[in-house]
Order: C-alpha cells, then sequence, then structure tokens
C-alpha cells in the first residue's frame, strides 16, 4: 500500500524553517488523536522513547534518560515537523500560519495512548558500550545508540 504523500514546507516558510512535514495544529475539525498519531508517524525514529508508558529522551550530557515534559516537547517537535493553523486574509483566501504547539495540547499528546505506545520502548539504559544478551541467547556488544532487539539505548 502507497504512503501518503505529506507536505512540506516550501517558499520563505521552507527557507526559513526547512523542508520540515506540514502537520495541522487540533483546532476546528482538526482532533487531538489524529494530531497525536501523525506526529508519532514523523518522530518514531528520532530521539523519543518511552520507558513504560512515560515518553523520554536522552540528555547526552549526563548519560541518562529525561522524562519528556510538556514544556520541553514544544520546542522539541519544532525541530522535526511544521505544526500550523490555517488562516484566511481579507478575502477570504487561506494561510497557513507556521507556529508551535501549546502546552496543553503538549501535554495532550504526551498522555495519547496511541502517541507514546507507538515509540520505541526502552528498557535497559548502558552509559556506555557493553556487553549484552539479544532474545536468541547471543551475547552482543551494544553500540551507541538504540538497540532494538535488546530495547536499550546506550550512550558514547
Amino acid at each position: 500500500m502507497p504512503q501518503a504523500l505529506k507536505e512540506v514546507l516550501t517558499g520563505p516558510q521552507g527557507v526559513k524553517y526547512g523542508a520540515l512535514t506540514k502537520i495541522a495544529i487540533p483546532g476546528d475539525d482538526e482532533t487531538l488523536l489524529r494530531f497525536a498519531q501523525e506526529l508519532l508517524d514523523e518522530l518514531k525514529t528520532k530521539p523519543i522513547y518511552r520507558r513504560d508508558n512515560i515518553p523520554v529522551y536522552p540528555y547526552d550530557e549526563k548519560a541518562r534518560i529525561e522524562v519528556m515534559s510538556a514544556s520541553t516537547f514544544r520546542s522539541f517537535i519544532d525541530r522535526y515537523v511544521a505544526c500550523f493553523k490555517q488562516k484566511f486574509d481579507q478575502h477570504n483566501e487561506p494561510y497557513d500560519v507556521v507556529r508551535s504547539i501549546n502546552k496543553e495540547t503538549a501535554q495532550g499528546v504526551l498522555d495519547c495512548i496511541d502517541f507514546w505506545s507507538g515509540l520505541r520502548e526502552i528498557l535497559e539504559v548502558n552509559p556506555v558500550p557493553m556487553c549484552a544478551m539479544d532474545a536468541e541467547g547471543n551475547v552482543v556488544i551494544l553500540q551507541s545508540g538504540y538497540d532494538e532487539k535488546t530495547k536499550t539505548l546506550t550512550f558514547g
């Protein structure tokens, strides 16, 4: 099944922010669930994970994970997507305004089961590369980054 085409920023907005995927902020005719699902599609390979049902992110300087607060999440997603609201000019022509989401929307996404359950799960955190046993019983040396098989995040 072909993946749906995603609209990206172009023109002056694209120059200013880069060619980020556009996602409409919840409001009239836009639900929080749809917004959370679209964000997950864009963020599931980015440095955001979950520990149980809590979204977390790597704090490289201290080689640990931190809970993703709503305030932090607001600017975190600005790196990867362009959230926008549609406005209308004096001739009733629509145009898009790029903006960060508010704290309430950020908290709603972080609390959304469909969002956090789709994030990569972390079972272990290693401050340095070390040995681990994978699901097949093989000993592997985990390098920096996320290891899908062991669900381990390793700092380097």
